[in-house]
């Protein structure tokens, strides 16, 4: 299933909240979860995951979600990716939903407003901005 750049933009514009407001835990690692959210006009449905590996302290990965399967935001704290069009990223770098490539381009977390030193919950509170999340719970901070 997939869905065109115009429904993509529509999506990301729409405000959303939480559906419920229990605090947001980051850590201790490993970690991993799955928060629903809604748009209150539209009562369209998302999720939002986050899984932060046991091995690897530093690895993280937060997904925006829309029809169960649809990726609209990734962030990857770490690792390698090639682009469909040859371009490499290595390190932290952010999926942008693509009309015809699903999550499959890169792009740098500058693009979210995102810095390489900003803690984990500092970037997910940007994620967040950028998804027009409105309302959201406490996001207690990672102990590392």
């Amino acid at each position: 299933m997939s869905i065109t750049q115009e429904e993509f933009d529509y999506l990301i514009e729409q405000e959303k909240i939480f559906d419920e407001l229990d605090p947001i835990e980051l850590a201790p690692a490993p970690k991993e979860w799955t928060r629903s959210l809604t748009a209150p006009e539209t009562k369209e449905k998302f999720l939002l995951d986050f899984r932060r590996s046991g091995f690897e302290l530093t690895k993280y990965t937060y997904n925006k979600r829309y029809r169960q399967t649809i990726i609209l935001v990734r962030y990857c704290s770490t690792g390698r990716h090639t682009n469909p069009d040859g371009e490499p990223f290595s390190g932290p770098h952010v999926h942008l939903y693509r009309e015809g490539f699903s999550d499959k381009f890169a792009f740098p977390i500058s693009e979210l407003g995102i810095d390489h030193n900003d803690r984990m919950d500092v970037v997910l509170e940007k994620l967040l901005a950028y998804c027009n999340v409105t309302s959201s719970p406490m996001i207690l901070p990672p102990l590392y």
